[in-house]
């Protein structure tokens, strides 16, 4: 049979399909905007709150409902309307202000709120809507969101000395169609606003509410997505004084244009309206430290659940277990059996105190101790530390040619010599000045304080531990 290729006949062409549309005769072209940094000129940092909040470039204001934000915005406000020092000393540039608010009522909240902080209202505005007129010239009003940054754009046009804007709150402003919690819709909104705020050298003020529960950083805590305070050049908490529950701190959070600054507290004074009154001085604590002495101060206030009662249980009990020292975890588990606690509940409870696991050395076995807990004489045999003198040796042949049991003796050297097992059936050394392979032995009272200490300190680690990871507590 000769080689041959059969070759597959092509499919009969289908019936056209005529396009939707007409190509466009000139797309528009597209190219790449390269910029040489040797034609960028440095330039310095513009602040309207030196170290603070920056001009140009939005910063976040986060805290809980009820915590003074508005206060704090509305004196922000009172302070650039008529140039008036910031509380820590640091000149104000002078400017007006426009305020973007969805939560207070411009009549009964934000003007006598202004006036309480000594604000000069003619340098104060709103932008309360958006007027649209119809074809037919009807003309109506709709709500302002960010989707309309033409209109912010028009707003920071008609006020032309305009320093800052204020957004309360912002996820109040994000438009219908977008999702607070993705990263990229939130950016898509706040980026043009980033854009408008460099353009007309404004700091955008951005205040947003805090999460339900507590975190390790303070900057997580911000409702929505974490592209709030990663677009944010400076982040600001309000929380209150977890010893003074009158007494609000305004404490750091990032900021990528300076090392990081001071706090500082105030108290809300007056009725029915309300006052904002700065303390003097900075707080020297970070919104992370807040934000943990919180988290711990909610958490001894928490009824821990039936797991947490169970895992305290078996950690009080393997902390009183291994006080007297090392054990094997055959001798834990059959003990920790006969106390009605499972095995599982200790392992769980060993991890929490930080139960050390050493080996023995002989076979590979294993003792439990407690953190930074001293081996005792009697717990890790000698033979396994010491090197064997030819007395030694010979010791413990005899032994095993008798069937007893070596034991240690302090001889005048401080080394150990091995003996076979007295009648009385005690296999202990005399360690009455024994300074051998594990060092001199402390006293009885020494020894006790080590092992309070040390038991103390595995507790207090399980309770830290409990509230701050135990997933059957309440939030």
């Amino acid at each position: 049979m000769s080689n041959r290729y059969i070759i597959p006949e092509r499919p009969k062409p289908g019936p056209q399909v005529k396009p939707s549309a007409k190509p466009q005769a000139n797309p528009p072209e597209r190219s790449p905007v390269v910029v040489c940094m040797a034609d960028v000129e440095p330039a310095d940092v513009r602040w309207l709150w030196p170290g603070r909040i920056p001009l140009g470039r939005l910063t976040l204001l986060c805290g809980r409902p009820g915590e003074g934000k508005s206060f704090v915005t509305m004196d922000l406000a009172a302070r650039v309307s008529t140039a008036r020092d910031f509380p820590d000393g640091s000149k104000c540039p002078s400017g007006s202000v426009l305020i973007v608010s969805a939560e207070d009522d411009p009549a009964d909240t934000i003007r006598p709120r202004l006036n309480a902080a000594g604000a000069d209202v003619k340098r104060v505005h709103i932008l309360s809507s958006i007027q649209v007129t119809a074809s037919d010239g009807k003309k109506e009003e709709r709500a302002f969101t960010l989707a309309d940054i033409l209109m912010l754009e028009d707003a920071l046009c008609k006020i032309p000395d305009c320093r800052l804007v204020i957004i309360d709150p912002i996820g109040s402003y994000l438009g219908g169609g977008t999702d607070a919690h993705r990263d990229n819709e939130v950016r898509s909104v706040l980026g043009p606003v980033a854009t408008l705020a460099a353009k007309f050298n404004v700091a955008v003020v951005m205040v947003a509410h805090r999460r339900k529960g507590s975190g390790d950083f303070a900057d997580d805590s911000a409702l929505g997505s974490r592209a709030f305070t990663g677009i944010a050049r400076a982040v600001w908490h309000l929380s209150r004084d977890p010893d003074d529950k009158n007494r609000r701190l305004l404490l750091p959070g990032k900021n990528n244009l300076t090392a990081e600054g001071d706090g500082l507290a105030f108290r809300l004074e007056g009725q029915p309206i309300g006052r904002l009154v700065w303390e003097d001085g900075p707080v020297a604590m970070t919104a992370d430290d807040a934000q943990l002495a919180e988290s711990r101060s909610a958490a001894e206030k928490r009824k821990p659940g039936p797991r947490a009662d169970a895992r305290q249980g078996a950690a009080n009990w393997l902390g009183e277990a291994l006080a007297n020292g090392p054990r094997t975890p055959a001798q834990l588990q059959e003990e920790a059996k006969r106390s009605n606690f499972g095995w599982r509940t200790i392992q769980n409870a060993a991890g929490d105190l930080g139960i050390e696991r050493e080996r023995t050395g002989f076979g590979g076995g294993t003792l439990w101790c407690l953190p930074n807990q001293q081996p005792r004489l009697d717990d890790t045999p000698p033979f396994a530390h010491d090197p064997l003198t030819p007395e030694n040796s010979a010791s413990m042949r005899e032994c095993e040619n008798k069937g007893k049991t070596p034991i240690l003796e302090v001889g005048t050297d401080s080394r150990a010599k091995m003996h076979g097992s007295p009648e009385s059936g005690d296999s202990r050394p005399d360690v009455a000045g024994y300074a051998g392979y594990a060092g001199s032995i402390p006293s009885e009272a020494t020894v006790a304080q080590r092992r309070a200490a040390t038991l103390e300190e595995a507790r207090k680690k399980l309770s830290d531990r409990l509230f701050d990871s135990d997933p059957m507590l309440p939030d």
